[in-house]
């Protein structure tokens, strides 16, 4: 249905479920809607870790770990955002992002594509390198994986990177997306370790051939140099705040806090998966709405026998797909 009246609700900017990917170091609105939904996230706690990381001029390092759809991508453009405004608003930020479909097993040509990019970077922000570090690139361009520059060379070009990058009052981030082996992992916080960068790696919680399985012996030594961030399925009280907190029109919310509890009780699900439920909710109850009234009236609140039967056609028909 392409004429859903969300204007009858108030949101004028239209369903304030929809489902993507924040990003809130380029969109300004996208950092009211990152929500800690009572304990799902902590966001002090992680500001707390990047301006201590600023301070000491050392790396912010952060492993955020969950399924598919938990927030993993959003939280960690939070953290790129978080990190450029530790060092204030006119200070740049440069980022270099690598996605899943990007993920080899061979974490040396994951780093170095990185410094590269890096490099490219600098070019685009008109930041001037200095001889020896042209040099140091010109080397690490020649070494590939048949001929890997040593862990420590490629520390080395980090920290000349990130002093050149400071010098122009500029940092640089790094966000490594689906990580596939925790050799990407081991060898990015030695190449980082003493370099005043944010780099976040994202890894999916599952067992399969594509994810990194991480021990909790890697993860307690992951813990001694950055911060671990696990993204759980939401708790139905989280469901119901995230219904309130991301509500965007007249008030009250149509969704009944108990009701919701109610219906998503033997349910659990992803916050993009719970936002995809409450899309969809609204806009079905906007679509059966024929009447004029606009909302708070009964005919658009969502009972708790309502969403039990939508919630029910739901799932009968994910069965035919």
């Amino acid at each position: 249905m392409s004429d859903v009246r969300y204007e009858l609700y108030g949101l004028m900017a239209g369903n304030p479920y929809t489902t993507r990917p924040l990003n809130s170091l380029e969109q300004e609105l996208d950092r009211s809607l990152l929500l800690e939904l009572e304990g799902f996230v902590r966001l002090p706690k992680l500001q707390e870790a990047i301006e201590a990381a600023v301070t000491r001029r050392g790396p912010a390092l952060f492993l955020i770990t969950g399924v598919g759809m938990s927030g993993r991508t959003s939280l960690a453009n939070h953290l790129l955002y978080l990190y450029h405004q530790a060092h204030g608003p006119q200070h740049r930020l440069a980022t270099h992002r690598m996605d899943g479909y990007d993920m080899t097993h061979d974490a040396y040509a994951q780093v170095r594509s990185t410094l590269l990019s890096l490099r490219n970077k600098m070019g685009l922000m008109t930041i001037e390198m200095p001889p020896g570090l042209r040099g140091r690139f010109s080397e690490l361009s020649r070494r590939g994986s048949v001929d890997p520059m040593d862990e420590y060379d490629l520390q080395e070009i980090a920290e000349f990177l990130a002093a050149t990058f400071a010098a122009s009052d500029a940092a640089f981030g790094v966000v490594y997306e689906g990580v596939a082996t925790k050799d990407l992992i081991t060898l990015s916080t030695r190449v980082f370790e003493n370099t005043p960068a944010v780099v976040v790696f994202t890894v999916d919680a599952y067992q399969h051939a594509n994810a990194a399985q991480l021990t909790e012996a890697d993860r307690s030594d992951f813990a001694r140099r950055g911060t671990i961030i696990d993204l759980p399925l939401l708790t139905t009280r989280q469901i119901a705040c995230l219904a309130e907190q991301r509500w965007t029109g007249t008030p009250p919310v149509p969704f009944d806090p108990d009701d919701l509890q109610a219906v998503f009780d033997s349910r659990r699900f992803t916050i993009g998966q719970a936002l995809r439920h409450l899309e969809v909710l609204l806009d079905l109850r906007l679509v059966e709405y024929e009447g004029e009234d606009l909302w708070p009236t009964d005919d658009l609140r969502m009972s708790s026998r309502w969403l039990r039967i939508k919630m029910w056609q739901g799932e009968r028909w994910s069965r035919l797909r």
